[in-house]
């Protein structure tokens, strides 16, 4: 199957059935309100799904989902994965064996909608009749979907940038939702042991109907087809497990690929199994911060030889390369699945020279972040050189990084790079990405205002004050601490730091102090910009156009920050 379609397909599946099991679990959160409330809810919430179109798109949903999870286990050339991979495939892989004896009665029943004792049937079966297996069984269910629908739909929001700042939000609605689902059945079936208590008729009318009545039959019938269901399931992932065993054995024994890593270090591999996929099998240390999905280049390798019988790069990978402008040599190794044997050399190895390097990030494993980058430079600097003695410059210059950087610094920024009198700061918070962008625009104005100070105490060295430009800019970039040794420097990947420094240089043309973009201002919170100058302007190394702010009195900035709260 093509992985342009897989991956919409996947999604779209999945987030139905994650729709479905939240309003499952709110209606469960409702026996907290007994029996009664626990029904209508189920009334209300439910009714939807208990529709034929509802129906055809959940049962759909449902074996498209499974379907597309035994496909990923086929694919995989072996099952050394990341831990978080591990437990979404794993989890998924088990959900049909507890969820298809639960959920065909419901699929497969006329008159489940305008059954009223539906739920209070469902409890007393779980709750008293046979609590020591089928109880236990649908909590276990309860945990294991959720869980693996968590991992999902986390996975995927973690690329959008807004999720940071609603992480916190998110996680706390996907505790708190299953505990009160936990807490309404447990309330319910409390409420049912009570009504028996209370009436030893009451349990009369949830009684398996008698022996050769069409209900018993029809009751028969459906348990048939639910145990034709799972055996069918468990067949096909047996029949999985036994595919891809013998496409392994038959591609070793016929086709076999080798790959040659720099040290010497050769391993034999089946064909079709990815660069990346070689390396985690035979323990080779291999980068990939996005997991080697090709949403990233951090596994990208050079191949040193064998490049004429490379397989032309899929959709995915040349989306990245075409972005990276990579040589002909240079491939993602999390997709390419050579045919031929080569040698290959990662462009980010875990060593050099015998130094071991360390690629980590200090926010979430090396995920992408929303970050805000601020660049910052002196204008001037080379008349200024110029005019002095080359410690009197340096001193001056000193001072006017020291009073960039603790403004920074003062507001939570980090410091990334120095280079002259040009200052990169970033700014990221992974839990609140809009309180880093509103930071970055408060370090700004205070360094506005400390360099004004700065020039009136520098008075007498100077002609005239201090002048600087600034460039914010948010977006998207991996952030890691690269670390030789002992030493360590935090770094980001991605070219919104590059961004910052195109709007720095605008600056100048634009006749301002400070340019930052829409993005920026959105992420910031910033509303009231009408009394700022609006432009769409064109950075070198990008397509399109980009919506700035131009800002040139320090007033109008620091009145945009009050006004937003910032």
């Amino acid at each position: 199957m093509k992985r342009r379609i897989e991956r919409p397909l996947r999604l779209f599946t999945g987030l139905t059935l994650f729709t479905f099991v939240i309003t499952h679990f709110l209606a469960h959160a409702a026996g907290l309100l007994l029996l009664p409330g626990m029904e209508v809810a189920r009334r209300t919430l439910l009714w939807v799904w208990d529709t034929p179109p509802g129906q055809a798109l959940l049962a759909g949903s449902f074996v498209t989902h499974a379907g597309l999870g035994l496909w990923a286990l086929y694919r995989r050339r072996h099952l050394r994965m990341p831990a978080g991979e591990a437990w979404q495939l794993g989890l998924g892989l088990c959900i049909p064996l507890l969820l298809i004896p639960h959920g065909m009665a419901g699929m497969l029943s006329d008159d489940l909608y305008n059954d009223p004792l539906t739920y209070p049937r469902a409890i007393v079966l779980y709750w008293i009749t046979a609590p020591e297996t089928l109880l236990w069984r649908q909590l276990l269910l309860l945990v294991i979907v959720w869980i693996h629908g968590c991992i999902g739909v986390r996975g995927w929001l973690m690329t959008k940038p807004w999720y940071r700042s609603r992480a916190s939000l998110l996680g706390a609605f996907a505790m708190l939702l299953p505990l009160l689902a936990l807490a309404g059945i447990v309330n319910a079936g409390w409420d049912a042991e009570r009504r028996a208590a209370a009436d030893p008729a009451y349990l009369e009318q949830f009684r398996a109907p008698p022996a050769g009545t069409p209900e018993a039959e029809n009751r028969a019938a459906l348990a048939a087809i639910s145990g034709g269901v799972f055996n069918t399931y468990v067949l096909l992932l047996v029949g999985t497990l036994g595919m891809r065993q013998y496409r392994n054995w038959r591609a070793r024994a016929t086709s076999p690929v080798r790959i040659a890593y720099p040290g010497g270090r050769t391993v034999t591999v089946p064909r079709g199994t990815s660069v990346l996929e070689a390396s985690r099998a035979n323990g080779v240390p291999h980068t990939a911060l996005c997991g080697g999905r090709g949403r990233c280049s951090t596994c990208r390798i050079r191949v040193t030889e064998g490049v004429d019988a490379l397989p032309p790069p899929n959709a995915t990978e040349r989306a990245v390369l075409e972005r990276m402008k990579a040589p002909r040599a240079v491939r993602l190794a999390c997709q390419l699945r050579p045919v031929a044997p080569l040698s290959v050399t990662p462009l980010l190895s875990a060593r050099d020279n015998g130094r071991t390097f360390a690629v980590t990030a200090p926010m979430d494993s090396g995920r992408e972040l929303a970050i805000t980058a601020l660049f910052v430079d002196l204008r001037g600097s080379t008349s200024l050189a110029a005019e002095r003695l080359p410690f009197d410059a340096l001193f001056i210059v000193t001072r006017y990084v020291q009073v960039v950087t603790d403004a920074i610094r003062k507001h939570g920024g980090y410091v990334i790079a120095i280079a002259g009198d040009g200052v990169m700061g970033m700014f990221a918070n992974e839990d609140d990405p809009t309180a880093a962008a509103a930071s970055a625009l408060r370090a700004t104005a205070d360094l506005w205002r400390d360099i004004e100070v700065l020039s009136r105490d520098l008075a007498e060295e100077l002609d005239q004050p201090l002048a600087f430009g600034a460039g914010v800019h948010s977006g998207l970039a991996v952030v890691g601490a690269v670390a030789c040794s002992e030493d360590g420097s935090l770094q980001f990947i991605g070219d919104t730091g590059n961004v910052a420094a195109r709007l720095e240089e605008m600056t100048k043309t634009l006749g301002a102090t400070v340019v930052f973009s829409d993005a920026a201002a959105e992420l910031a919170g910033l509303r009231q910009l009408e009394h700022l100058e609006r432009r769409e302007v064109a950075i070198r190394g990008r397509d399109g156009t980009l919506g700035v702010r131009t800002v040139r009195r320090q007033e109008d900035l620091r009145a945009l920050l009050e006004s937003a709260g910032a």
